[in-house]
Formats: structure tokens, C-alpha cells, sequence
């Protein structure tokens, strides 16, 4: 029970990473260039905090043979998961961005760990947690939902089916890298794995686009605050924290619990304008919302 803790501050870190990123994304213009510097930043602060680990990054050969093939794609995951954000955004408007991600991780928690998926412990999907899922959906809901003019338009169906894949992807991640640290004995040597794969990522298309390579002088600009660069290192310690727990957790609950915290933070945000946002009026169903979600983890960790 005291794991909910540190991983609900994990979910608090989100928001501020978010806020690094889209500063970032200001001055370099190009989403993925602003990725990139992200996932950067990132790879190099968990290559320093494993050195000082493990005293070397170098990966026994056997180890290569003796896990499957996917625990090594959690970069790719982690990065599906931020790209597909930046495609649908437009498309779908903030809040059912922040919605269909957030639906699929709960919906591929809850598989994962109803069928013991990618090696993760089984928890089986019984009637109370199904009662839990709905009430932390619904208090999700509450806190996003933010009442919009009903334009018709073209089908956004393709945009949510591609907003739930992000989400559905990203909830593998965890029990990649963490079946990844066990073979390496380290959840930072882990997450550093997953950072360097998505980077080498990013630099191959930063390099194959030609629109994203005229940004990259831009990253070294000095117009924009020094918090904006944390949002590598705030990941990395997000991805680091993720291995850590997911194979003491279950997957469901360590992304429920993630997700509060991100919520919990995010309405702080909003209300006190961190960040040089703008201050926005929290409405009381929006803080019942959050009950709510708080309510639904605590019956689904103890069923």
C-alpha cells in the first residue's frame, strides 16, 4: 500500500514535465526537435546516474538471448505515447487528448494484468475491480471534461481510436523495462535503455525530415527559462520509478495511481497558474472527480 505513494508523486511529475516540454517546443518550434532535446537530456542523465550505479553501461551478451525480443522496445513505446499526443491535439482539442490516452492505458493496465501479459503478476478481473474501473473513469472524466461548442464536422473517430492506441502502447512500457531491469539488475540501467532507443529514434528523423533539420540550431537558444529543460530528467526519473514498480504493483494500479497524481497536479496548475499559464477557475465537480479517481484506486488495490 505505501508503493501508492511515491507513485502517485511520479504522476504529480507529469504535468510539470509537460509544461518543460511545451516551453521547450516554443523556442525549437518542431515537436519532434523539442522531443529530441527532451529524450536527450534525459539519456544523459540516466547515463551519469548509471555509471555512478553500476560503474558501466555495457550489456552481458547472454542477456540478449535470455529475454524476449519486445522488453527491449520500451523506448519505442514511451515515444508512440508522446508522438501520437502531438498528432491528435489539433484534431481532438486538449481535452479528449488528455481523455483517449489516458482511457487506453487504463483498458491495457487492466489486460495486462487480468491475463498476466509481458510477464506481469496476475490480478484477476473481478466484478469489484470492474466497479473500481468505472468509478476512476468516470472521476477522470469529471476533471477533464470541460463543456465545448458542439460543432458538427468530419468523423473524429480515426483521431480516438489513434488517441487510445497511444495510451494502450505506453501502458506496455513498464512491464517492458521492468522485466528489463531484472535482467540487468537496475531500473535506471533500464530506463536509460528505453531513453537511448527512443533517442536514436528521433535523430533519424530530425535527420530524414528536412523540416526538422533548419530547427536545430534553435536548441541551443537562451530565450527561454532554465526549468524548461527539465523535462528529460523528470521523465527519466518517471520511466526509472515505472520499472521499479510495475512488477510490485500490477500495472493497472501503478497507472491509476500515476494518473491521480497528474490529475491532482494538473487542476494545481491551472488553478494557481504555475509555469506562465493561465489561471483558470477549478470547479467544485472537478475536485469530486478527483475523489473519485482516489476512491476507485483505493478499491481496486484492495480487492
Amino acid at each position: 500500500m505505501w508503493y501508492l505513494i511515491p507513485i502517485f508523486f511520479l504522476g504529480v511529475l507529469t504535468p510539470i514535465q509537460t509544461a518543460a516540454n511545451s516551453r521547450l517546443r516554443q523556442s525549437v518550434v518542431s515537436p519532434f526537435i523539442a522531443s529530441l532535446v527532451s529524450f536527450s537530456v534525459g539519456t544523459i542523465f540516466l547515463l551519469i546516474v548509471t555509471l555512478c550505479e553500476k560503474g558501466g553501461i555495457l550489456i552481458d551478451r547472454e542477456l540478449f538471448s535470455s529475454l524476449p525480443w519486445w522488453a527491449w522496445l520500451g523506448g519505442v513505446c514511451g515515444l508512440w505515447g508522446l508522438t501520437v499526443n502531438i498528432i491528435i491535439f489539433p484534431k481532438l482539442g486538449a481535452m479528449q487528448t488528455a481523455l483517449m490516452p489516458m482511457l487506453g492505458q487504463i483498458v491495457m493496465g487492466i489486460i495486462i494484468d487480468s491475463f498476466g501479459l509481458l510477464h506481469s503478476p496476475n490480478f484477476p478481473f473481478t466484478f469489484l475491480r470492474f466497479i473500481s474501473v468505472l468509478i476512476i473513469l468516470m472521476g477522470m472524466f469529471m476533471v477533464i471534461y470541460r463543456k465545448t461548442s458542439g460543432q458538427k464536422g468530419e468523423s473524429k473517430l480515426l483521431w480516438q481510436a489513434i488517441g487510445f492506441s497511444g495510451g494502450a502502447i505506453f501502458a506496455m512500457q513498464p512491464s517492458m523495462n521492468s522485466l528489463l531491469s531484472i535482467g540487468l539488475y537496475s531500473s535506471v540501467h533500464a530506463a536509460f535503455i528505453s531513453f537511448f532507443t527512443a533517442t536514436v529514434v528521433l535523430i533519424l528523423i530530425a535527420v530524414v525530415v528536412p523540416s526538422n533539420r533548419v530547427h536545430i540550431p534553435q536548441i541551443f537558444s537562451l530565450d527561454r527559462p532554465w526549468w524548461s529543460w527539465l523535462g528529460g530528467i523528470i521523465g527519466g526519473t518517471f520511466v526509472t520509478g515505472f520499472a521499479f514498480f510495475a512488477s510490485k504493483t500490477g500495472i493497472g494500479i501503478l497507472l491509476v495511481t500515476s494518473i491521480c497524481g497528474l490529475l491532482a497536479n494538473s487542476l494545481a496548475i491551472d488553478k494557481f497558474g504555475w509555469f506562465g499559464t493561465v489561471k483558470k477557475r477549478i470547479r467544485p465537480v472537478q475536485y469530486l472527480g478527483l475523489i473519485c479517481v482516489v476512491v476507485g484506486i483505493m478499491i481496486l488495490r484492495l480487492n
